[in-house]
């Protein structure tokens, strides 16, 4: 597996190559990243922490096996056949656990969100309330319909898997890739696979 340094060099020297085979929103992610790898400047613990969501983008990016990016990346075992290859625990072992959720909760919170004086009854304790490290609270926007009015499906799901008591495990598990349904679970609200969220909610729940 390259360091740090060797993949983002690698990265930069097929760039073009692997922007080409990612999703828009993927490629605008990897920018994001880039970019931010950029103006970090010196800043050793940014551009570390930086550097695992790079590894982890690169992962979910599904590139061929020879490909030279790629090659770089920790081997790993497939969870599903429609998901890509990735080695968690290679990924996860570099990390101290506060380091882990410091990577993890930045990027919760950089998702789409609302205050909490955007939506109606923000206690609600079916809705995932999210705390910033100044104190305040911002509730991931996917709960909503366009009305501003709670998604019933997601509350019911928030409830089983008891989002009041474990708000950032929840928010995990509706923003990033389930290997049950094979993509992130917010990405189907409102499309035609959505029935199937209680079914994957149900069993994590059941295999816990």
């Amino acid at each position: 597996m390259a360091s740090d340094p060797e993949l983002i060099n690698l990265l930069l020297d097929h760039l073009d190559d692997v922007r080409a085979r990612l999703s828009t929103a993927r490629r605008a992610r990897l920018d994001g990243l880039i970019n931010d790898l950029r103006d970090a400047g010196g800043d050793v613990a940014a551009i570390g922490d930086l550097a695992v969501e790079l590894r982890i983008e690169l992962q979910l990016a599904g590139l061929p096996e020879d490909h030279p990016v790629r090659r770089a990346l920790p081997a790993g075992t497939r969870l599903n056949p429609g998901l890509p290859v990735i080695d968690w625990g290679s990924v996860i072992a570099r990390l101290q656990p506060e380091d882990l959720r410091r990577v993890i909760r930045r990027r919760l919170l950089a998702a789409p969100a609302f205050r909490v004086d955007q939506v109606d009854d923000p206690e609600d304790p079916d809705l995932i309330r999210l705390e910033r490290a100044d104190g305040d609270v911002q509730l991931p926007a996917f709960q909503f319909q366009e009305s501003g009015r709670p998604r019933p499906l997601v509350l019911r799901i928030n409830r089983l898997l008891e989002a009041d008591e474990d708000p950032w495990g929840v928010a995990g598990w509706w923003l990033g890739p389930n290997a049950w349904l094979g993509t992130v679970p917010a990405q189907l609200l409102d499309r035609p696979r959505e029935p199937e969220l209680l079914m994957a909610a149900r069993a994590l729940f059941e295999g816990n």
